[in-house]
């Protein structure tokens, strides 16, 4: 999210640029692709008598028991959502998604990205080969090489307060946050999370010529990964920076009327219950 200060003409401009997108959006894709967004309404309420575990990448998912995981799955009503390289990760090995959400354009043009061609295209063929159904965007389905997959509306409008992966989204644009809008949408009568930790401000630190850097961490990184210079595109200064920030907690909050619980316990996300009864964690965590 782009930083708007309280300037009345650039808000203005910000709505009539969402509005704008979003009819354009309608035209030039979903138009061609009506098909595949039918398709996928017919998810909605379907899995109303399932569970979903519903993970991101945050480093709190290290504290789960991929057995344990795995057990639940194998109980049969239960569903593991997830995103991004996640399946390139050792856990992937134990704890097979049934659905997998992907969104960041590298995935489509992983050419594009020389440093990560090689991890992107092993993503994308690890995917296919374990025939996972993936939610994909509406103007990649068409080109996507899964046999089971659904295509999502991927645009949003932040002045709207609806949770949908059928139309604008009223959330900020994070993969694991469409992920958790898929479950929803789907009607899970219960939705556990963890790796949602938007933690990563907390490791910030500004050098003498005010360049903001802060390490990104993933469950499935090495220890001593190099910080990551902050891109001048997301944030220009720290107020700017901690202002995108505080849109990651304030969209969670509009996920509120959903049967959702927190899996990380000791995380700054607040906005859900943490208290549970399963048995998920690894036995040194409790």
């Amino acid at each position: 999210m782009n930083y708007l200060g309280l300037s009345i003409p650039r808000i203005l401009g910000f709505w009539f640029d969402t509005v704008a997108r979003n009819w354009f959006y309608r035209l030039k894709v979903v138009s061609r692709t009506y098909g595949h967004l039918r398709q996928t309404r017919r998810l909605k309420g379907s899995m109303s008598g399932r569970k979903a575990l519903v993970l991101a990448n945050g480093p709190s998912v290290g504290r789960l028991d991929p057995d344990k995981i795995r057990r639940l799955q194998q109980a049969h009503d239960f569903d593991v959502f997830a995103v991004n390289s996640y399946i390139s990760s050792p856990l992937a090995d134990v704890v097979v998604p049934d659905y997998y959400l992907l969104s960041d354009p590298a995935f489509f043009f992983p050419e594009k990205y020389p440093h990560l061609t090689e991890r992107l295209k092993r993503d994308m063929a690890l995917l296919t080969e374990r025939n996972i159904t993936c939610f994909v965007p509406l103007e990649h389905v068409d080109a996507s090489p899964f046999r089971k997959k659904y295509g999502y509306y991927d645009r949003g409008n932040v002045f709207l307060n609806r949770i949908t992966i059928t139309g604008p989204r009223s959330y900020i644009s994070m993969t694991a946050y469409k992920a958790l809008a898929a479950a929803c949408y789907m009607g899970y009568r219960e939705i556990y999370i963890c790796g949602f930790d938007n933690d990563y401000f907390l490791n910030l630190v500004v050098d003498e010529t005010n360049d903001m850097y802060y390490i990104d961490r993933h469950f499935y990184d090495k220890s001593g990964d190099p910080p990551s210079k902050v891109r001048t595109t997301n944030a220009g200064s720290v107020g700017e920076l901690l202002y995108s920030h505080h849109f990651l907690f304030k969209d969670l909050e509009k996920f509120k009327g959903y049967p959702i619980v927190n899996l990380n316990q000791q995380g700054l996300v607040d906005c859900f219950p943490k208290q549970h009864s399963l048995d998920i964690y690894r036995d040194e965590v409790g």
